[in-house]
């Protein structure tokens, strides 16, 4: 009894400390790394380099190290933040933006006041993850020339719900096209099913795999990717015919004749 005592208690204390704070610093473990080199472009076209702390979904304020002083801005004022990699390449972007989620399908949208929202997938439709923290975490995906799992380090929602917004250049704010949670996901695939067909309706190929549960929530990276390159290689092939095509100038009617003496 001692012993199971001993163990409950110490499980609680771990459970005390996984949100405790200590000189200043968060602790929540299992989270990756949730700050990294980052540049915040300011709506007055200001830019700011340094440690940035990635802004939680409701976040007021960014918290961004310069230096060696610690510094804060209104999120309002800042128009988006780009996350860099080790190589101080752009890696991730951060953008405080309105979003739509659908009231009917394909008829009428609710807008959801600004949030900060995370661009994973750049394209014709753009990937975006929101959720109320973000980490990036070490975690498996399939090569795709040797089809083996190799790790690699991701952005992710670290909290409960995850949300998957999608945005094409014509629309206006990104919209909620699938959901997923890392703890129970019955019943997602359901609305990925209804609201991922309309949005990929103009692709055929691809709306009758959601449609058949092919391709399924968690399969969204992968839809959008194949979105993308069968986007491009549409356009590339509408462009390739409208290059091949020959003008032919019609003859000038005004033109005069030699007449024959």
């Amino acid at each position: 009894m001692r012993i199971n005592f001993i163990l409950i208690m110490s499980a609680l204390c771990i459970t005390s400390f996984v949100h405790s704070q200590s000189a200043g610093l968060t602790f929540n473990f299992g989270m990756g790394e949730q700050k990294a080199n980052a540049v915040i472009f300011k709506k007055d076209k200001q830019k700011v380099s340094g440690i940035v702390n990635f802004p939680g979904l409701a976040d007021k304020k960014v918290k961004i190290k310069v230096g060696e002083e610690n510094e804060k801005y209104a999120s309002s004022d800042i128009d988006s933040i780009q996350i860099l990699d080790d190589n101080k390449k752009l890696s991730y972007t951060f953008i405080r933006t309105k979003t739509k989620i659908y009231k009917k399908k394909g008829t009428e949208f609710k807008v959801i006041d600004e949030n900060w929202i995370c661009k994973i997938i750049t394209g014709k439709a753009s990937l975006y993850l929101g959720g109320e923290e973000y980490g990036i975490k070490e975690v498996k995906v399939e090569d795709d020339k040797t089809q083996e799992k190799i790790k690699v380090k991701k952005m992710q929602v670290v909290s409960k719900e995850i949300n998957h917004y999608l945005k094409r250049s014509n629309e206006d704010y990104p919209v909620l096209v699938s959901m997923s949670s890392n703890a129970l996901s019955a019943g997602y695939n359901a609305f990925f099913k209804e609201y991922g067909v309309y949005y990929f309706s103009d692709n055929p190929e691809i709306a009758k795999k959601i449609e058949d549960k092919e391709y399924k929530y968690d399969d969204i990276e992968k839809v959008v990717d194949l979105y993308n390159v069968k986007r491009e290689k549409k356009t590339e092939s509408k462009s390739a015919l409208k290059a091949t095509k020959i003008k032919i100038t019609p003859p000038d009617s005004k033109a005069k004749t030699t007449k024959k003496k």
